[in-house]
């Protein structure tokens, strides 16, 4: 039995309680307490460790990722993130209250949702390529990708480069032979890149608008760069299949039931 050098007593470290990202931690005496939170946030490696060898991933069902301390104290938990399926609807709602300046998509041809534990963190939606003269080539196009920002960015690190590589794979399932998307040209890209995704082309910002046709222009004077991905199809365009929208159940403030 090992005792305690600051109270006597047998050493007692254990996790008290974890609720979303947050977590407590119980020891024999405070001293103790505050020695190993201090040690959590000079070593995370140490300290994801040290949470895994407590059962943390068996207590929350997720496998960590690492302990995030940044700015938060005490440390919060970093899960590794998992891609889900979600609704049309989901998508939109979370574009329209998450999206820095371009409102929801009116359709697509299939999406996902990437979750950091039990939190939803982003979502992509894909579809027809928005610019006429790209249809019937047998490409699709990100045309939304959204991530929160009201979280700490450490828990939605690496989730847009994941999205991208989501949409992509999906693609090729579906028959597809080119993926592409486009960002501002003040934007620098990296996620793209970081997924395998090329830079081809800059795209002059105009009116989008007609007589005809009205839309909004808040974006449409920006220029743009497009960024492509070739494909390799393996299999044939396909109708969208019925999703559980777990995404739904996240606005409403219920728990998804999510796949360790």
């Amino acid at each position: 039995m090992t005792v305690c050098p600051w109270c006597g007593d047998p050493e007692q470290l254990e996790i008290g309680e974890i609720w979303g990202h947050d977590f407590t931690i119980h020891t024999c005496c405070e001293t103790r307490h505050d020695e190993i939170i201090t040690e959590m946030a000079h070593d995370p490696v140490w300290a994801t460790e040290l949470l895994r060898h407590l059962g943390a991933e068996d207590f929350t069902g997720f496998r960590l990722r690492r302990l995030y301390d940044g700015s938060f104290n005490p440390p919060v938990l970093d899960f590794k993130l998992t891609v889900e399926p979600v609704t049309f609807a989901s998508m939109r709602a979370f574009v329209g209250e998450h999206h820095a300046h371009c409102a929801p998509p009116v359709c697509w041809r299939y999406g996902a949702a990437i979750y950091n534990g039990r939190t939803l963190v982003g979502v992509v939606s894909v579809g027809n390529p928005v610019a006429p003269a790209l249809m019937s080539r047998g490409w699709v196009e990100v045309n939304r990708l959204c991530i929160r920002r009201d979280l700490a960015p450490q828990l939605a690190w690496n989730a847009c480069s994941q999205l991208y590589g989501h949409a992509a794979r999906e693609a090729a399932k579906r028959g597809f032979r080119k993926i592409i998307s486009y960002t501002r040209a003040d934007e620098p890209g990296t996620s793209l890149a970081a997924a395998g995704w090329v830079a081809e082309s800059t795209v002059r910002g105009r009116s989008r608008s007609s007589a005809r046709r009205p839309r909004s222009n808040v974006n449409s004077w920006i220029d743009k760069v497009r960024w492509g991905k070739e494909l390799r199809p393996i299999g044939r365009a396909r109708r969208v299949d019925a999703v559980p929208d777990l995404a739904a159940s996240w606005m409403r403030g219920q728990a998804p039931q999510l796949t360790p």
